[in-house]
């Protein structure tokens, strides 16, 4: 198994040096385990391009049957860890920054109050790094905008919340705000890699403006502070900035037509959920009653769950008041 995780994560990161910092080991022994797989298949794996290594079609033969095979040697391991365990689950999840911050206790609190016998191991981090970690294993699921582009992870969508331009309190305008203003700040992009970058993309394309970038921050509780100095101008999602929105000491424009994304929770497909996952995904789905925030963002219908919202629309101020 460890020579899978091995060649697995020589996919995944291409170099032997960021694939043995995600396993923990050095870059000799990763060499040496896909050594030892090309001596006993009598293939090459990989190759270098430049400073990039990449694999061969064997090697992407290989990786393919390699995640199936790490996938059920997971599964197995995991239902055995709760057999041993007895009741006690362990429930390994990921998360970024503000979300950790935002998201996770409340969730934490309604589902430890129901199920206090499981143990609850939280990571935080990029996008592309939890992705990696889940995929190989490390993390059970993970909180994140959906869909990550990945066929082998599974979404399941929670809510869906709008994106607005956000600006410092006093403006240079008059009390409202226009598209012209937010030009004239220097741009602070909410940076998360594999779809929060895109949708501000799409936003600035739509809107026919291109921003003058200043700075690129994946923590947006540290870009409300920048915007609130006059710093500068940015895009996040609506319900992390509504509170200061109400208060005056944040000001923000939304779009008379904007896209909604999903956000939920990430799993490896197929594979097996451990008894943590099953429960939290329950609590989850109940989160217009410990969220907060539930307020400021669109409730999923049964039916809708089967949908992407990047595919929607939704006027401003028809599903909220701020």
């Amino acid at each position: 198994m460890s020579h899978l995780r091995a060649i697995t994560a020589l996919a995944e990161f291409a170099s032997f040096f960021r694939a043995a910092q995600h396993l923990h080991l050095s870059p000799p022994a990763v060499f040496g385990q896909i050594r030892q797989l090309e001596d006993e298949f009598g293939m090459k794996f990989y190759e270098r391009l430049g400073r990039r290594l990449h694999l061969t079609d064997a090697g992407e033969l290989l990786v393919k049957h390699a995640k199936a095979m790490l996938a059920k040697h997971d599964a197995a391991a995991a239902s055995l860890r709760e057999l041993h365990g007895g009741k006690r689950a362990v429930l390994r999840i990921g998360t970024g920054p503000h979300s950790a911050i935002g998201i996770v206790p409340h969730l934490l609190q309604a589902f430890l109050s129901s199920y206090p016998d499981t143990e609850v191991r939280l990571t935080t981090g990029d996008d592309h790094t939890l992705i990696s970690d889940l995929r190989t294993g490390l993390l059970d699921a993970i909180l994140m905008t959906l869909p990550p582009d990945d066929p082998d992870l599974e979404g399941e969508p929670w809510w869906r919340y709008e994106m607005a331009f956000v600006l410092p309190p006093s403006g240079r305008s008059g009390p409202g705000v226009t598209l012209r203003e937010v030009l004239d700040y220097p741009f602070i992009l909410y940076h998360r890699r594999v779809v929060v970058d895109a949708a501000i993309q799409r936003i600035c394309l739509q809107e026919g403006i291109e921003p003058h970038i200043v700075m690129a921050i994946d923590h947006p509780d540290s870009i409300k502070q920048l915007v609130k100095l006059g710093l500068g101008a940015s895009i996040l999602p609506l319900w992390i900035v509504a509170d200061e929105a109400r208060a005056g000491t944040l000001r923000i424009l939304r779009l008379e037509n904007t896209r909604l994304y999903e956000y939920g929770l990430v799993y490896r497909r197929p594979g097996y959920r451990p008894k943590g996952l099953t429960a939290l995904v329950s609590v989850a789905q109940r989160w217009g009653k410990w969220w907060p925030m539930a307020k400021y963002v669109v409730r999923l219908e049964p039916a809708g769950r089967r949908k992407l919202a990047a595919e929607a629309t939704v006027r401003r101020g028809e599903k909220h008041e701020i």
